[in-house]
């Protein structure tokens, strides 16, 4: 089920990421996907219409120092957000 909320779209992403995470081959578009979408998702944009229309070409003005900087803030958020989603669901 694809979800239209917000919230749901996140938990999407936090599903993805933890999937990137922990995939024995390298996942770096689903980083960056996440990665924009996280970071859009702070900014309070809408996701539903982000979601359909991302391109990967959003990354092509952005050093690779830039892109491992805001990496590392994203895998703070999504453990915030992960344990937030525990919490929430009641999963020890």
């Amino acid at each position: 089920m694809v979800s239209t909320s917000n919230d749901g779209i996140m938990s999407e992403y936090l599903v993805k990421y933890a999937l990137a995470k922990t995939s024995e081959r390298e996942r770096p578009t689903d980083l960056l996907e996440t990665l924009y979408m996280v970071e859009r998702f702070q900014a309070g944009d809408d996701l539903k219409p982000l979601r359909e229309g991302y391109d990967h070409s959003v990354w092509n003005s952005v050093s690779a120092a830039e892109v491992d900087r805001r990496l590392v803030n994203l895998d703070g958020f999504m453990v915030k957000l992960a344990r937030d989603r525990a919490e929430i669901w009641g999963v020890n």
